[in-house]
């Protein structure tokens, strides 16, 4: 299985999106999803007071699995949201098999963070998953310094990811990063539409039920 793509990504990121899109298939799409999620080590999923009853190992090996599902059900609905946008709306002319195997090449980035997310886990064990407490106010339990160098990191990830989503939509569909950007925001403004409505409903079941 060629591994290339993780180094590629960085300096030749239009050409490796090219080979994702013609010389992969959705299992090396799957592969690569679950080595973004071990190197996560469930820490960037983490942090939502969740299962830390358990030992540390059993915590870290069930955000694993976590994050990759999750992963796995985004990367379909965003391939599908994708396609049909950039085609319906931009005049795209890709496919939704080749928008699947170039998905993948926003994760790749990620995957350059296992040093520091195991090195969290290491040094902290299970505040690296711990909710802070309402009481404190604090938006963490570990160190503010390594807090802000974590987050800086992932941030600066999510940036280049982001660049390469743009790439990726453009390649599939034919046409400019810059219109697969466009892509990119109809997108995400759906989401936000559609988590608000979500939210809405939610609070008016809470509220009818609280009311009788």
């Amino acid at each position: 299985m060629n591994l290339k793509p993780l180094l590629t990504i960085w300096s030749k990121p239009t050409a490796t999106l090219k080979y994702l899109k013609d010389e992969t298939t959705t299992g090396y799409a799957i592969l690569l999803f679950a080595i973004a999620a071990l190197a996560s080590g469930g820490y960037q999923a983490g942090s939502a007071g969740l299962f830390t009853e358990l030992p540390l190992p059993i915590i870290v090996l069930l955000f694993i699995a976590i994050t990759f599902v999750g992963t796995l059900l985004t990367w379909v609905i965003s391939a599908a949201l994708y396609q049909w946008i950039g085609k319906g709306l931009f005049g795209g002319t890709g496919t939704f098999s080749e928008m699947l195997r170039v998905v993948p090449g926003a994760t790749i980035p990620s995957i350059w963070l296992a040093p520091i997310n195991y090195l969290v886990i290491l040094s902290y064990g299970k505040l690296a998953f711990e909710a802070p407490s309402a009481e404190s106010f604090a938006i963490t339990n570990l160190p503010m310094g390594v807090y802000i160098l974590t987050m800086f990191l992932t941030s600066l990830i999510g940036i280049y990811s982001t660049v390469i989503s743009c790439k990726g939509i453009g390649l599939v569909h034919g046409f400019s990063a810059w219109r697969g950007f466009g892509v990119l925001l109809v997108v995400i403004v759906i989401g936000l539409i559609v988590a608000i409505v979500f939210s809405l409903i939610i609070g008016i079941m809470f509220i009818s039920i609280f009311s009788l």
